[in-house]
């Protein structure tokens, strides 16, 4: 999924570059896990998914990112009731989950695991960023618009400072940014050991970015991580 993106990352990153010949490092990343849930059918039966995240990245000679594009795809059971949700109903000749329906979010039978139809869910699979506003995370920020959002934020960085302010100004609850006023007392806490600076810039980027680059919706820092440790240097001559 990532590779669609690799060439526009690779201007975008140029474009950035100046002197007789520019130093940098390509690198692609990804991190994977699986999530118990989201949540169970209305017969009971959990709901299984994974994600598997990608990232490509072009870093300067001291590590900082000059850009980064990162997508995921999320994979669930198909009891999950989510219309876009990619599925994977299991092996051909295993037996068949129980299917959600979208619109009444009930269970309305189960899944034919033969070849064909197996071939057809895995084909029609999306990333979050084909998703787009389908996903459904936030009308007015969605996750497409929120991780470009955080790329802008990242740029500059290195990933190691990234990794730092992720300890530092996201939640130890649930790894979102946090707020001005947060309903966990240690959140709070975390928030107000902050300076007027520190809070200013957080405010500015809750304002665009809300959800948590390392959770069970996907590690979006371990696949940035990723892409840098297996960066390669690309000499580009500028005429």
């Amino acid at each position: 999924m990532i590779k669609k993106l690799l060439p526009c990352i690779f201007l975008a990153g140029m474009s950035l570059a100046f002197g007789a010949e520019a130093q940098v490092y390509q690198g692609l990343g990804k991190s994977a896990n699986f999530r118990v849930g989201p949540g169970k059918d209305n017969k009971d039966v959990p709901v299984y998914s994974f994600n598997y995240v990608t990232a490509a990245g072009i870093f300067d000679k001291d590590g900082k990112i000059i850009n980064i594009i990162v997508d995921g795809l999320e994979v669930s059971t198909p009891n999950y009731d989510g219309e876009s949700m990619p599925h994977f109903s299991g092996w051909p000749g295993t037996p068949g989950y129980n299917v959600a329906d979208h619109k009444t979010g009930e269970v309305s039978g189960v899944s034919e695991n033969n070849v064909e139809f197996i071939i057809d869910e895995v084909s029609n699979w999306k990333t979050k960023r084909e998703r787009g506003k389908d996903y459904g995370m936030n009308p007015r920020l969605e996750w497409h618009t929120q991780m470009d959002n955080f790329q802008k934020f990242f740029k500059g960085k290195t990933v190691a400072e990234v990794e730092e302010w992720f300890k530092k100004y996201t939640s130890d609850i649930n790894g979102r940014p946090l707020k001005m006023k947060n309903k966990d007392i240690k959140d709070q806490q975390k928030y107000d050991k902050l300076n007027d600076t520190e809070k200013k810039e957080l405010t500015d980027l809750v304002a665009g970015a809300t959800m948590s680059i390392k959770d069970s919706h996907g590690d979006i820092l371990g696949a940035i991580k990723n892409a840098y440790e297996n960066r390669v240097e690309v000499n580009i001559p500028v005429k």
